[in-house]
């Protein structure tokens, strides 16, 4: 630290106060220490503790802190003359306490003055700190949050993208069969409606004069099963479909088939003498006309069609309608084109037992037989196809080979092979198809 020394020249207060501003200014541009105590405290070795730091702000806080006390002490008053000297000490030891008395109390309050800035920005410093500290914590939070909620957003995605098809196709169906079921069940009741007031009108009238034709749309609700049954088991045939672009649907009744082919979509119409199986599928958008199948093969061309589905119809006619409308099947298909005709199985007992309960079936034809038709008005590569079998519950039961520890294995084996053919007579696939070509 540097000093200065009072002289034996004139004593001149200005030129002193001037060279104590002076040795002030020399210490701040110096960074030089004040010997008390700042307010950022000392370290361990008495030193003063200045953070080192590249932070311009904070470098200006550091020189608050190491200099807010101006009070300086670090004087000498003295004198080189030996006869003189000590007068000239008292002399000047006297105007510098002249000079403190006026001096003091502004450097006094401007020293506290200035310790209570100097403590006022350390601890706005130190709150500053914390709060960029929170800060820092909070958007380090908030990336790892962000990065978490991607994360699941990614995860979910992918479960969605993985299971979401498939939730989609079972809701599709369910709904798809609710509303199919609800449209059902409305269509069946405004039928029902009407048939049962035409039934009350025609009674008052004249119990003679009743119709009593059955509605086959109520029966087939009944007892054939619901679309939705029926379109699985029709869903067999479309292989013998694929390409079509002018399918007849023999016999259409509520649509199933015709619904299939719009489905994939194969150009298709469908004919039926219901009147009510015939509003049910013009109902659902579906091509259809009230005819019998002979009159409508006879006034088409030949060689028009490129597909033909008869499903549940054989069983209805008369021998001589059924060749009749069999040869102008074959006439009215180009060449290549496949005939689908799907009927009672008579070989089942189980079925068979079971076919008049349709008032309408006139006898049941053996697979054979209509083979020999198709074959005998021209079609060829007939085959033949058994469905719709019998649930196994419903059949006779075999011994079990493995039950039987001592006993004759020979008379076991004709014991089974017995039930086997006694199940195929009683209780075979209770329907079968024949497929031609022509």
């Amino acid at each position: 630290m540097e000093s200065f020394e009072i002289k034996e020249e004139d004593i001149n207060v200005e030129e002193i106060m001037r060279k104590i501003r002076d040795n002030m200014d020399r210490r701040k541009d110096g960074n030089e220490n004040s010997d008390v105590e700042n307010v950022i405290g000392r370290g361990s070795d008495g030193k003063q503790e200045i953070p080192k730091t590249g932070d311009p702000l904070q470098k200006e806080l550091d020189y608050i802190n190491s200099n807010w006390d101006i009070q300086n002490n670090n004087y000498i008053i003295s004198s080189h003359r030996r006869a003189t000297g000590k007068a000239l000490v008292k002399g000047r030891e006297a105007i510098h306490g002249e000079v403190r008395r006026y001096v003091d109390p502004m450097i006094s309050k401007q020293k506290d003055f200035n310790r209570s800035i100097a403590t006022i920005l350390k601890e706005a410093s130190k709150s500053m700190s914390e709060v960029k500290v929170s800060i820092d914590q909070l958007l380090a939070q908030m990336r790892s949050t962000d990065q978490l909620l991607a994360l699941i957003d990614e995860k979910i995605a992918r479960v969605q993208a993985k299971i979401s098809p498939e939730i989609e196709d079972q809701v599709r169906a369910v709904f798809g069969a609710m509303n199919e079921d609800i449209e059902n069940r409305a269509w069946l009741a405004e039928i029902l409606d009407k048939r049962i007031a035409k039934s009350i009108e025609v009674s008052s009238e004249s119990s003679d004069n009743a119709d009593n034709e059955l509605n086959y749309f109520v029966f087939e609700e009944r007892f054939r099963g619901s679309r939705t049954d029926i379109k699985g088991r029709q869903l067999l045939f479309i292989k013998f479909f694929e390409g079509c672009k002018n399918v007849l649907d023999i016999g259409c009744g509520r649509g199933e088939f015709l619904e299939i082919l719009m489905e994939r979509g194969i150009g298709s119409r469908g004919i039926d003498t219901d009147e009510d199986m015939v509003k049910f599928c013009a109902s659902k958008g579906f091509d259809v006309d009230r005819i019998d199948a002979v009159s409508y093969l006879e006034k088409l061309e030949d060689k028009s069609l490129d597909g033909i589905f008869i499903d549940q119809v054989v069983e209805h006619l008369e021998p001589e309608y059924l060749i009749r409308m069999l040869g102008l099947c074959y006439k009215k298909l180009i060449y290549g084109g496949s005939i689908v005709a799907e009927t009672v199985n008579p070989l089942s007992f189980f079925s068979f037992a079971n076919f008049y309960i349709d008032m309408s079936h006139k006898r049941p034809i053996h697979p054979e037989t209509l083979k020999f038709l198709l074959k005998a008005v021209g079609f060829r590569d007939i085959e033949i196809k058994l469905l719709s079998p019998v649930r196994n519950e419903a059949r006779l039961k075999k011994i079990d080979d493995s039950s039987i520890k001592d006993g004759n294995c020979e008379a076991n084996n004709l014991f089974n092979y017995n039930i086997d053919m006694l199940n195929n007579i009683l209780f075979g696939p209770q329907d079968y198809a024949l497929i031609g070509k022509k």
